[in-house]
């Protein structure tokens, strides 16, 4: 049968583990120096794409405009990127959903 801790070595542990978190705290920095540098370029891409949505759905009038000049200036070549439009944002709804199947299938094993 095993023996429950008494206090003071539950009081040691802690402490011990207090100690380890603190070094731990100490050394994240240096070991995420690498990462940040992803991490902020990442987070600027992310922000010029919410400036450019924030844009177009301020200024819808100058994406129709846009649109209009690129049919009227090569309307084959249009064609083709629609294509690539349709195919790049099932692509994306589709794996999208995908991801929110597996976090649901996650949080419901948890």
């Amino acid at each position: 049968m095993r023996r429950s801790k008494s206090l003071a070595e539950l009081e040691r542990e802690r402490g011990r583990l207090l100690e380890r978190i603190g070094a731990q705290r100490s050394q994240l920095p240096t070991q995420f120096a690498p990462v940040a540098h992803l991490l902020q370029f990442g987070e600027r891409v992310a922000q010029t794409v919410q400036a450019a949505r924030d844009f177009v759905q301020r200024h819808p009038w100058a994406m129709g405009t846009v649109g209009a000049l690129l049919v009227l200036r090569r309307p084959r070549s249009i064609g083709r990127w629609a294509k690539r439009g349709l195919l790049i944002w099932r692509t994306w709804r589709t794996a999208r959903n995908l991801v929110q199947a597996v976090q649901r299938q996650l949080n419901r094993a948890a």
